[in-house]
């Protein structure tokens, strides 16, 4: 299928979907049904448009590409979000009534100036935006040690349960306490392993280790690949280390 003219897009998405283009070729350039199966949860050819459309998809169309093609959700997030703003902002206001005064239209001109200016501040962050922030709490850090159990791309059976286990390091100097993983695509989609929302953490001392354990179901149906991302985060639902990966697991449901 032919791309659509350049000229027929935004310059900032034509930029965001040729980055997007170059992600799925370093990712070996799979086919889009093949993307949409590891997805699971949208059609190859609505994958397709995130790369060829006129329009910017949703984030949960990005995402589902993203995941495919391995890439980094918090880094694409922000670029996708610093995109919506730009085409937002570049929107044609519709006509103003002729009745209209000055003194409403110099308030309006302010509103756009501010949205503009929150669109520089998107993309001077991309798309190291996110490594630039730093945990709640000074001297907090986390390491990911290993994957205890279920190795990435273990072949599980469809409609059955397994356990798995990461092991995690305090590499800071502040005690966890009260602290969770959770899930980052909430709401989750129908057709991928369940899980709880999130699941605790051990009360862990600096420099000491805690293993994480969290119950999986797989989907009744297969073939579905389950590659699902987690965040540390605290009662509060606070996110703790915004500029740290998630960590995941990744397992291929098949019958």
């Amino acid at each position: 299928m032919p791309e659509p003219r350049t000229d027929e897009r935004a310059p900032e998405l034509e930029a965001f979907m040729a980055e997007l283009r170059k992600l799925r070729t370093r990712a070996g350039e799979p086919s889009f049904r093949k993307m949409a199966a590891k997805s699971g949860a949208v059609s190859h050819a609505t994958l397709h448009l995130t790369v060829t459309g006129k329009r910017l998809q949703p984030w949960e169309t990005v995402r589902e590409f993203v995941r495919a093609c391995d890439g980094d959700e918090e880094e694409w997030h922000a670029r996708w979000q610093g995109v919506q703003l730009v085409l937002a902002a570049d929107r044609e206001p519709e006509p103003a009534p002729r009745w209209r005064s000055k003194r409403v239209l110099i308030p309006l001109a302010l509103v756009l100036v501010a949205a503009v200016a929150a669109v520089v501040v998107v993309v001077i962050l991309l798309p190291g935006g996110q490594d630039a922030a730093g945990p709640p709490h000074p001297g907090d850090s986390s390491k990911f040690i290993a994957d205890v159990t279920i190795p990435d791309d273990t072949v599980v059976k469809p409609g059955t349960q397994f356990v798995k286990v990461w092991e995690l390091q305090n590499t800071g100097t502040v005690e966890w306490r009260k602290r969770y993983l959770r899930r980052t695509d909430l709401p989750v989609a129908p057709g991928t392993c369940r899980t709880p929302d999130r699941i605790p953490v051990n009360d862990t001392a600096p420099q000491g280790h805690v293993q994480v354990t969290v119950t999986v179901s797989t989907p009744p149906t297969a073939p579905v690949d389950c590659k699902i991302f987690w965040k540390m985060v605290d009662e509060q639902d606070r996110e703790l280390f915004p500029a740290n990966k998630p960590i995941y697991f990744s397992v291929l449901v098949r019958s």
